[in-house]
């Protein structure tokens, strides 16, 4: 079995079945997010295009996911194997792009610096590193699990100026400076994605950087690390937001955010709105494209608040649904992590995993008010093309690891394989 994996994977392109399941929940998010998108974008899009259609974001939308529908076909046929070549790689770009944004990106209200420019289309660099930072934690992890868990003595010159210095009652050791160097790169990925006026996208790197390390080396001190870092920072921010060195806009979102005044029609109107919306919403909501809300008092609500828009129509059994199905998807693709075939695979679905976990909880977080307003993307459900591309090459990443992982298979031009025979 071991040489028949061998020479699977010496190949670029892998023919074996994929994880039905895991699809067809990943189908259904798509279908799901498409539908509440039109209804919650028609009223905003006939504004935008002057009368000329109520479809445009919904038309747009659907080309995004066509698009990331072939990207999901091409990439679950690749080796994931290939990536470890590309980790370092991508990580560059991403850290470049980032800092290109920061100086001279597309900027709105004079503020807000996310996304590059290209004419026709915008990207926006934050949904990029937060892939390329899973790529390469997953490859360094793998790559170096041995040095993560050794307890010698590192020859770091600092370890051992260190180690001198205190007579050797401090040693640091191999795996500390291992973990170190790529807890520098998480910390350090989530700052340049701060400065680009992303608080939510610095945050998700931060916890699910800190959690692969916390994976990758099998003890919960790194994630308890992230945890607290995050905790720091966030109390920093609420406290002492007035003296740091952010956006005007970011203060007043985080000023409003400890008022919680719903009266407040100016700075807390996007939130006050979002929270109107779900309240109305009741049980079972007001019926599909019945919401009011969407009516220019949630803005832009195809965007990051989507999610208040499902809850005004759809009530809370909507709400729980949409969790529901995130939770499976999730669910599953920790269960086909567990078969990868190699820590390599593994690494690469449970970071995706955890990525996509982490943005639903801070998205529901900022619409329900439990977060300052930092604007953070729905998977699946909120408009946007760098977001939507990249979510989707990040399932078909998932489903190409769970061709060669040790499932069963189905192939669409052949009947479902059984479990292969390990013995």
């Amino acid at each position: 079995m071991e040489k028949k994996n061998n020479k699977l994977t010496s190949n670029l392109w892998v023919k074996d079945g994929l994880d039905v399941p895991f699809l067809c929940i990943m189908l259904v998010l798509m279908a799901f997010g498409l539908i509440m998108l039109l209804s919650a974008s028609y009223a905003y899009s006939y504004y935008e295009t002057d009368g000329d259609s109520s479809l445009h974001f919904f038309f747009r939308q659907l080309i995004f996911m066509g698009g990331g529908s072939v990207v999901v076909g091409i990439v679950s046929h690749i080796d994931y194997k290939k990536y470890v070549y590309l980790s370092n790689f991508a990580l560059l770009v991403a850290c470049v792009l980032v800092a290109i944004t920061i100086m001279i990106g597309k900027k709105e209200g004079g503020e807000i610096n996310r996304w590059l420019s290209f004419g026709f289309f915008d990207i926006q660099p934050s949904e990029i590193a937060k892939f390329a930072i899973v790529v390469f934690c997953a490859a360094g992890l793998d790559k170096n699990h041995k040095k993560m868990i050794s307890s010698k003595p590192s020859k770091n010159i600092v370890a051992q100026k260190i180690a001198d210095f205190t007579s050797n009652k401090i040693v640091i050791t191999e795996g500390t400076v291992t973990l170190f160097f790529y807890f520098f790169w998480v910390v350090f990925t989530a700052g340049l994605v701060f400065l680009g006026s992303h608080l939510s996208g610095a945050i998700l790197i931060m916890l699910f950087g800190v959690a692969m390390l916390w994976i990758g080396e099998g003890r919960a001190r790194w994630f308890a690390i992230g945890v607290v870092a995050v905790a720091v920072v966030l109390f920093i921010a609420i406290n002492f937001y007035e003296d740091l060195p952010i956006k005007d806009y970011m203060k007043k979102r985080i000023a409003s955010w400890l008022v919680k005044d719903l009266t407040d029609t100016d700075k807390r109107w996007q939130t006050n709105h979002s929270l109107f919306a779900l309240g109305s919403g009741g049980f079972f909501g007001a019926g599909l494209g019945n919401s009011k809300q969407k009516y220019f008092y949630v803005s832009e609500a195809h965007t990051d608040f989507i999610f208040s828009i499902i809850g005004e129509e759809l009530g809370f059994v909507g709400c729980c649904l949409v969790l529901a199905l995130f939770s499976v998807l999730i669910l599953r693709g920790i269960y086909i992590g567990m078969h990868a075939r190699d820590r390599f695979g593994a690494l690469l679905v449970f970071g995706i995993m955890m990525q996509i976990g982490l943005q639903v909880v801070l998205n529901v977080a900022v619409v329900t008010d439990t977060l300052p307003n930092t604007g953070i993307s729905l998977p699946f459900f909120s408009y946007g093309g760098s977001s939507t591309l990249v979510t989707l090459g990040e399932m078909g990443i998932v489903l190409g690891v769970s061709r060669q992982a040790n499932l069963p298979k189905y192939s669409f031009s052949a009947k479902p394989q059984k479990k292969p025979n390990t013995k």
